[in-house]
This record gives structure tokens, C-alpha cells and sequence, in this order.
């Protein structure tokens, strides 16, 4: 069984990443057949803890463990944050059929919680990487938002 607090704390781009996050930002990470916690940026920190069915992050992903552990391969680790966001929403995209994201929060709430702050640290690689493959999907799922 995965553990991913422990994947995610072994993995410095990951953590630059969600340092960059607002206080307040939370999102649920589910691993099929395995964990399922809720990730937030808090004033401590990075905090980790089970998502409950009761629980409105700002959304959840989940995804089949072996995508999850492609994503934090060993490969993954040596990474630097850009580079790690370019693989992040290749192989994410490249599974795209095997992944499921809800979204619980509006545009506004995503904006204050400082998502649109990872952008740049992508690079223009990472742009192009979600100009080219992941907006449309991105922006599918906005389109058929519901705010639950």
C-alpha cells in the first residue's frame, strides 16, 4: 500500500509546489485501492490527513496506484520543479481515461488559493504541455462543473 504522504515528502518539486500554495488551499488526492487524504496548505505547513466522504477540498483526484507511483517514480524524484510539472501533465494527460477530477471550488476560491501560481513555475515547456494536451480537458471540466 502506498503511503502518499511519504511519497509526496520525499520529492523536493513536489513540496516547492505546494509551498507556492495560499493558506487555505486543500485538495484530496484518492489512489485506487489504497489511500485516500486530503492535502492543505496550512500556516504549519503541508498537512496530510484521510479525506472523509464529508470533505469539500478544492478538488479530488484519483487515479489507479500504478499512475500514482509513475508519478512519483524514482525517475520523478530527481527532477526540478519545472521539469516535474512538464512529466506531471504528460503521463497525467497520457492516462487522462483513467482519471477522475472533481471540482469543488469556484474559479475565484481556485485563484485565491494560488493554483494559477504554478504556472510559471512550469516554464513555457509546461505551457505548452497544457496548451497542446491538458487545457481542453481542464477546460471540459469546468464547463461541466457543479459546485457540490
Amino acid at each position: 500500500m502506498v503511503s502518499v504522504e511519504e511519497t509526496v515528502r520525499k520529492n523536493a518539486a513536489v513540496l516547492k509546489i505546494l509551498g507556492s500554495l495560499s493558506k487555505g488551499a486543500s485538495f484530496g488526492v484518492v489512489v485506487e485501492n489504497s489511500e485516500k487524504v486530503v492535502v492543505a496548505r496550512e500556516k504549519a505547513g503541508i498537512l496530510f490527513r484521510e479525506l472523509s466522504d464529508s470533505d469539500k477540498p478544492d478538488f479530488v483526484i484519483t487515479m489507479p496506484e500504478e499512475v500514482f507511483q509513475q508519478l512519483f517514480s524514482e525517475h520523478s524524484a530527481t527532477l526540478n520543479t519545472e521539469n516535474f510539472l512538464v512529466f506531471a501533465a504528460e503521463l497525467l494527460n497520457g492516462h487522462k481515461d483513467r482519471i477522475n477530477l472533481v471540482i469543488y471550488a469556484n474559479f475565484l476560491k481556485l485563484t485565491l488559493h494560488g493554483y494559477l501560481k504554478i504556472l510559471p513555475l512550469g516554464g513555457t515547456a509546461f505551457l505548452k504541455v497544457l496548451k497542446d494536451n491538458g487545457v481542453g480537458s481542464i477546460e471540459k471540466k469546468i464547463a461541466a462543473f457543479r459546485n457540490k
